[in-house]
This record gives C-alpha cells, sequence and structure tokens, in this order.
C-alpha cells in the first residue's frame, strides 16, 4: 500500500527529472527522495549533488532545505504526548509518545548517555539497554544521598501470603505496583524506604525499624574506601553509585562496612537484582566478580 501511494504521488509530479529516475532503475525510494528534494526549491546543480549521497544523505538535504515557520515549531510542540499504560495487575508498563525535534534528540541523548556510561553486558540488547537507560535517567532525578535512591518510600508486605511463597506474592509498593522477590530485595538492601507488614487474619501491623536504613555514615565509609567507584572487576563507573549487601539484608546482612561494597547503578539494579548476579565474596575487594560467569536472567 505504501509503495503504491509513493508511486501514485510520483505520477502525479509530472516531472521529467522524477520520471527519468525511474525510467533508468532507481528505487522507488530512491526516486521519492528526490522528489522531496526538487519540491523543496533545490536548484540543478544540488540534484546533481544529491545523485552522489546515499539515501540518508539526501533526506538531510532536504530537511535542510524545508520550512520551518514560528507555527510550524508551534504546532510541533503542541502534538507532544507521553503515554504510560499499565498493565491489568501492574506488573508491566507501555510508554510510547512523541516529541518535538529538539526534546526528542534531548532524551535520545539523556539515554544513550547513560548506556554509555553501562559496561558490556552480553545478556541484553540493544533496545534493553536503552529501556535501562531511561530507568537510569529516571532514577538520577529521584536520587537521595549518595548511593540512595527512592526506589519506593514505603513497601506493605501481606505477611501471611509472603512467608509461604517467599516474597512472591503479598508484596507492593506504595500506590504501586505488585513486586516479587528481586525488587524486594534490592528496596531492602538499597535502605530507602519503610516496610509495613500486615496480617489480613489477625489485624496485625508492625513497621520497619530506623535501623534499617544505611547511616549515611556508614555510607560515606565505603564510599571512601572503594575509591569513589564501582569495585565490580572491569568497570570504572564513579557515577550513580550505590552500597550493596555481599549477604543480603533480608536474609540477616548487617549494615557493617564489611557486608557492604560499592557497586555502580547498573550493576547494582540491573546485573545484581533483576538478573541474579551474585558477588563472590572472596573476589578481591577492589576487583569484585559474579559466582557466574554471566547473570542469569530472571523471570522467562
Amino acid at each position: 500500500v505504501r509503495t503504491a501511494r509513493t508511486l501514485l504521488s510520483l505520477a502525479r509530479a509530472n516531472d521529467d527529472r522524477i520520471d527519468g529516475g525511474l525510467v533508468h532503475g532507481e528505487t522507488v525510494d530512491r526516486v521519492a527522495t528526490t522528489a522531496m528534494l526538487i519540491q523543496s526549491g533545490a536548484d540543478q546543480d544540488v540534484i546533481d549533488e544529491s545523485r552522489g549521497r546515499d539515501i540518508a544523505g539526501v533526506r538531510r538535504m532536504v530537511s535542510v532545505r524545508r520550512r520551518m515557520t514560528s507555527r510550524d515549531e508551534c504546532d510541533q510542540f503542541s502534538d507532544r504526548f507521553l503515554h504510560i499504560q499499565p498493565s491489568l495487575d501492574d506488573t508491566r508498563w507501555k510508554l510510547w509518545g512523541q516529541l518535538s525535534g529538539v526534546d526528542g534528540r534531548i532524551v535520545e541523548k539523556a539515554i544513550h548517555t547513560a548506556v554509555d556510561s553501562f559496561p558490556d553486558n552480553p545478556d541484553t540488547t540493544a533496545d534493553q539497554d536503552r529501556a535501562d537507560g531511561l530507568v537510569s535517567v529516571a532514577s538520577e532525578w529521584l536520587s537521595g544521598e549518595i548511593g540512595g535512591h527512592d526506589l519506593a518510600a514505603e513497601i506493605f508486605i501481606d505477611g501471611g501470603l509472603a512467608a509461604v511463597t517467599d516474597g512472591e506474592t503479598g508484596a507492593s509498593v506504595v500506590s504501586g505496583p505488585r513486586v516479587g522477590p528481586n525488587t524486594l530485595a534490592e528496596i531492602l538492601c538499597a535502605g530507602t524506604g519503610r516496610v509495613i507488614v500486615f496480617d489480613d487474619v489477625t489485624g496485625a501491623v508492625s513497621t520497619s525499624p530506623r535501623s534499617r536504613t544505611i547511616p549515611a555514615a556508614v555510607r560515606r565509609l565505603v564510599l571512601q574506601r572503594d575509591g569513589h567507584r564501582c569495585v565490580i572487576a572491569g568497570c570504572q563507573s564513579r557515577t550513580r553509585l550505590q552500597p550493596h549487601h555481599l549477604v543480603p539484608y533480608s536474609a540477616g546482612g548487617k549494615h557493617d562496612p564489611d557486608n557492604l561494597i560499592t557497586v555502580c547503578w547498573y550493576h547494582h539494579h540491573v546485573v545484581i537484582h533483576q538478573q541474579g548476579g551474585l558477588v563472590d565474596p572472596e573476589s578481591p575487594p577492589q576487583r569484585r566478580t559474579f559466582l557466574r560467569n554471566r547473570p542469569v536472567r530472571a523471570g522467562p
């Protein structure tokens, strides 16, 4: 259908320069791009110059010659939107939208800048890297103290459900989605929120003690000890650094400096808590490695 519409448009143009391209065996896309260049008001010298460029190059020539009025910019900006749609059970979210050219480039650059700071991970695709980059940029806006992030302010846990399923049911963040054991462990490790445990049967409610949060002085001591960089072997990141418990807090690990290491957001959020990577506690303090050669992706 698209090709038919393009051919119809070219036929209606009634221009010998366009017809000549079709006669000489140029592809429809190539001829259509040349037609856009002609319609932009380019003279013959410019058209001749375009013959030595690929289609992408010709489209750039068209772009710089296309008029952009103040009204055009206003219309493009007013057409902006972002849809955020959670699934019915809040376990997956879809995002799609449209931005003006400049704003789109800003978002693209921010995501790519975040992705460029990530270490190589053979278990992720380019699309997954961009998704992680978007979450990383958003997390940066919600960052608190060094090593902190507002992953969730409060976590509600149905004690009866969570106890018999090892946290696979019964846990959710305030005004937000249900979470599983990976995310719950990350929230507990980060120590940035309050845990509220309740029992629907007895009506009992308890909250986490203040001591659950890693003291700021301990965070800074660990950061200083680790040279203000991620200690995972091969990673030199000095941004978005967070403390991680070698023995998980959820398994009784303490906020002792010997049980804490400094890792970047990517290794903490993506590799450790979401892909199941386990840090080898016997590996050198400044060159930590994983017990698995490659992290195991959580879920299907």
